[in-house]
């Protein structure tokens, strides 16, 4: 398996761009080209992403990505995205098409178009330069049966599962796929795949589960090694899957039907051939006992931060940007503003949620924008506002992701966040939101009203005491 140790910095790059084109129109439609530089064992992709201002998933349109020459058609995936902005929620949904070259080379790709619905977007050309494929993948599913890996020249079906033992909660990938060696001599071909594989999918799929899906529409063909041995894969299906509870998974034989090919001169006489998965058990552990058990993302999760400037004065605001990165649920960060202080105030700008399959996984992205306001000078760690919790399946715990960053604030003292230095929207910002009987007084000004009332309720006492006193 090629190495991956900067494997989350490339998927925050990708979703990144990916979702550079989210807007706040009623709908728009963008389009991206992946990398024009691959090699012969990986993909080249094609995506447009659909930007709507409303929840418009149940009535998305209908594509269609163009035939490429000298590559073949892989399958399609979906990532959504949500972002909040100003009380209003933008959706964006992002379809990307996989294209397997055929040959290495040089590929120049001249009027193609991308159909959304009733319009088509024109791609520019460009050129597609594949390099011969280095080395095949090592397949290391663990759940795939070792008496397969032992036959020789034999052609297998197969359901695997990256993780044996998950946690409730953590992420686990199934993939149904028909591996061929390499070195056979036997011709196959498939039988009526669009009926198959969704019963088959149907039969496979594990109850009381969250699933996030690749979106193969037709089988991927991998080049893999097994056991040293070389095969090709036909992948079928593949999703992650998290766990709600736990319930043992129990994935039945499956029966996979091909046509064996044997040829007599210019005949082809095909024979149908049964293949049989093996059944899949799959055991879920539960999570140590913890408060928030079932209620915080289950994986490995590293936390991307910045600001706008980390030196800067009283009144004057930053820009704080969290993006949580990692292959658990991401839907299950409980997103919540740290409380403004005496010390800083904060302003929630933005909060956006992708998930998207990268390589093998399903990864999340969530990231918060938030504008903070300092009220008073001094050096003020950021890990007393910030953090998230979450379940380290490395090391089997609950672990907390807090912020790094220190702001150093010089100026004046200030007990309130008018500042003639703010531009107007910076000082009306969120204004629409507050409760006219909702006023929040400053903390001397507290202190001088209850002190004043005191001293009104003193007076009235002895006022009354001196009345009633017998003359």
């Amino acid at each position: 398996m090629k190495k991956s140790g900067s494997l989350f910095h490339i998927v925050f790059v990708m979703l990144t761009l990916a979702f550079s084109a989210m807007g706040q129109t009623p709908m728009s439609v963008t389009t991206q080209i992946g990398s024009k530089s691959i090699s012969q064992d990986e993909n080249f992709i094609l995506s447009f992403t659909l930007t709507s201002a409303e929840n418009a998933s149940a009535s998305l349109p209908s594509y269609k990505f163009p035939e490429l020459l000298n590559f073949k058609k892989q399958g399609v995936s979906r990532a959504k995205a949500s972002q909040s902005i100003n009380g209003q929620m933008v959706n964006s949904y992002t379809f990307s098409q996989y294209y397997q070259p055929d040959n290495a080379g040089n590929f120049e790709i001249n009027n193609e178009f991308i159909e959304v619905g009733n319009q088509t977007y024109r791609i520019e050309p460009f050129t597609i330069v594949v390099s011969p494929a280095v080395d095949t993948e090592e397949f290391t599913e663990e759940l795939l049966p070792s008496e397969f890996m032992l036959r020789a020249n034999e052609p297998f079906f197969v359901v695997t599962s990256n993780i044996g033992k998950p946690f409730v909660g953590q992420g686990f990938t199934l993939k149904m796929s028909f591996f061929v060696p390499e070195s056979t001599t036997q011709e196959f071909e498939f039988d009526r795949n669009d009926l198959q594989i969704p019963a088959l999918i149907s039969k496979m799929k594990p109850k009381f589960c969250w699933e996030e899906n690749f979106g193969i529409t037709t089988e991927q063909i991998v080049k893999v090694s097994i056991n040293k041995k070389k095969y090709t894969e036909y992948r079928f299906f593949q999703a992650t899957y998290f766990a709600l509870q736990n319930q043992k998974i129990q994935i039945p034989a499956l029966k996979l039907r091909v046509m064996s090919l044997t040829r007599k001169g210019l005949e082809a006489i095909k024979k149908p051939i049964y293949f049989t998965s093996a059944p899949v058990e799959i055991k879920l552990r539960d999570l140590p006992h913890h408060p928030l058990s079932g209620k915080v993302p289950v994986g490995n999760f590293q936390l991307k931060e910045n600001v706008s400037s980390s030196i800067s004065k009283t009144g004057r605001p930053i820009m704080y940007t969290a993006i949580l990165l990692g292959d658990g649920n991401g839907v299950l960060w409980n997103y919540k503003s740290p409380e403004s202080d005496y010390f800083i105030s904060f302003v929630p700008i933005s909060v956006q949620t992708t998930v998207a399959p990268f390589q093998e996984k399903m990864f999340g992205n969530k990231t918060d924008k938030i504008q903070i306001i300092p009220k008073q000078p001094g050096k003020f760690a950021l890990s007393h506002y910030f953090n998230w919790i979450y379940f380290n399946v490395k090391t089997e715990q609950f672990d907390t992701l807090r912020s790094k960053m220190v702001l150093d604030i010089t100026g004046n003292s200030s007990d309130h966040l008018l500042n003639t230095g703010q531009t107007e929207d910076e000082v009306y910002r969120g204004i629409e939101n507050k409760k006219t009987l909702d006023v929040s007084w400053a903390r001397w000004v507290n202190w001088s009203q209850l002190t004043n009332l005191i001293l009104i309720f003193l007076a009235i006492v002895i006022a009354f005491l001196v009345w009633k006193k017998p003359k």
